[in-house]
């Protein structure tokens, strides 16, 4: 994406106005690969007509909306075509970096909410890889229930975790009550939820065209601000597959923006940029106390954090929230961030090098984490990490008070074992840590 398309996009998430609209395209890039609805239709085609009838019509076998439609006519929807012909085993694959994007701004609450057309939980699989009690919303209803915790992420057309029975394939099922309930509940609370938020829409656009009709049916009326639409495909193809879509996103109050770009790696570089920013403001809150205890300027590249992938970021990220690796990061914001920024500026001043995970300091590799309102002993005894993953030789806890107790006891780990981690390093405060490092 351009870096004016992120600046905009981040001063909504920072207005808490970004809400993120995913569908199968966002699957499909690699290394999650999951097969396309023409791929799915192939799939259930070919096993339906090796096993059970070798004379169902061909017409049938790339159109997934027809298929689904033909054993709706046969009363086998359920039974046959959901619960025995389709390959839910091909939407088991990895989470790609889009994946980890959206489980990381539903989490923070950067994103308002996000709203899902498809069936796979590669969100919720990577938000439970960072440590998140996280769950997709089927309805309006689950999406209120869930938002103290999360921003929400709405599955309007079902999951394969979650009642994947249920889930929706044909357009008759729009008339079951209990799809249409479900529908219903979901159209209410986004009128009332997502009114003129900006609507970053990445990947839906499919070769499913009921698909689009519903979301289109179902977007109506929350009039939009703005709509950002990350898809690889040309302006044409997008306005012939979901006219409905396009017309929202063309009405005359609305910003629109289209970025041909695969959506995987645009919100990879959202992200990126969403973190690099996090940080920026942890070391700019510390300036003004640097410059007090040093007497000195502070160097505007120390103020700099480019140069890290996400990842790393991330575990940036948890351990300026004083959150050990195995819990996600929590804040959009940081916070009580001037006695931290401080010791990190502290640190570049002295030549520390930035590293993925923390600084390393002549031969000493060190992890600044935010202590505030901890008792040291008590946050070490939270930082038991594997020993291959604990890669620091000093944890400086800025902000945590010393009692001089022990934390609980641990037995130290052996190397690249995670059947007994141990806490690792040692635990220092501000003022101890000046000292000891010399900075």
């Amino acid at each position: 994406m351009t870096p004016e398309a992120i600046a905009r996009l981040l001063a909504s998430m920072d207005a808490g106005r970004l809400v993120v609209i995913c569908g199968a395209g966002l699957s499909m890039a690699p290394p999650s690969n999951l097969p396309s609805a023409r791929r799915v239709a192939e799939m259930c085609f070919d096993a339906y007509q090796l096993r059970v009838d070798p004379h169902i019509n061909p017409a049938l076998r790339q159109n997934l909306e027809a298929l689904a439609e033909h054993f709706a006519g046969l009363n086998t929807l359920k039974p046959q075509f959901i619960e025995n012909l389709v390959p839910w085993n091909e939407f088991v694959r990895p989470p790609n970096p889009g994946h980890a994007a959206i489980a990381d701004f539903l989490i923070t609450k950067a994103a308002a909410a996000g709203l899902s057309s498809n069936y796979d939980i590669l969100i919720e699989r990577r938000a439970w890889d960072y440590g998140a009690n996280f769950r997709g919303s089927l309805d309006g209803d689950e999406a209120t229930a869930r938002s103290h915790l999360q921003s929400p992420l709405l599955k309007f057309h079902g999951c394969s975790h979650r009642d994947p029975l249920s889930t929706v394939w044909a357009p008759s099922q729009l008339h079951d009550p209990a799809v249409a309930d479900r529908i219903n509940k979901s159209k209410v609370w986004m009128a009332a939820n997502l009114r003129q938020k900006d609507l970053l829409v990445v990947g839906f656009w499919s070769d499913w065209d009921y698909l689009n009709r519903v979301i289109g049916d179902v977007l109506q009326g929350i009039d939009p601000l703005s709509v950002t639409v990350i898809d690889l495909s040309g302006a044409a193809d997008l306005e012939q597959k979901a006219p409905e879509l396009w017309a929202l996103a063309h009405q005359p109050q609305v910003t629109f923006t289209h970025v041909q770009e695969s959506g995987a790696n645009a919100l990879d570089e959202l992200r990126l940029a969403f973190s690099e920013n996090y940080l920026r403001q942890v070391l700019a809150a510390g300036r003004a106390a640097f410059e007090a205890v040093t007497g000195a300027a502070c160097d505007p590249a120390w103020l700099n954090v480019a140069g890290l992938d996400n990842e790393s970021l991330y575990g940036w990220r948890r351990d300026a929230e004083g959150v050990p690796i195995g819990r996600p990061a929590m804040t959009n914001r940081p916070r009580n961030g001037e006695a931290l920024g401080c010791f990190h500026l502290l640190l570049r001043r002295a030549g520390a090098v930035q590293q993925p995970q923390g600084y390393t300091l002549g031969e000493r590799r060190i992890r600044v984490v935010n202590g505030a309102e901890s008792i040291l002993s008590t946050l070490e005894a939270c930082f038991v990490e594997a020993p291959a993953v604990s890669s620091a030789d000093v944890f400086v806890a800025v902000g945590a008070t010393d009692l001089g107790l022990p934390a609980h006891v641990v037995r130290a780990g052996i190397p690249g074992s995670v059947v007994r981690p141990a806490a690792g390093g040692t635990w220092l405060t501000f003022e101890r840590a000046k000292v000891e490092l010399g900075i």
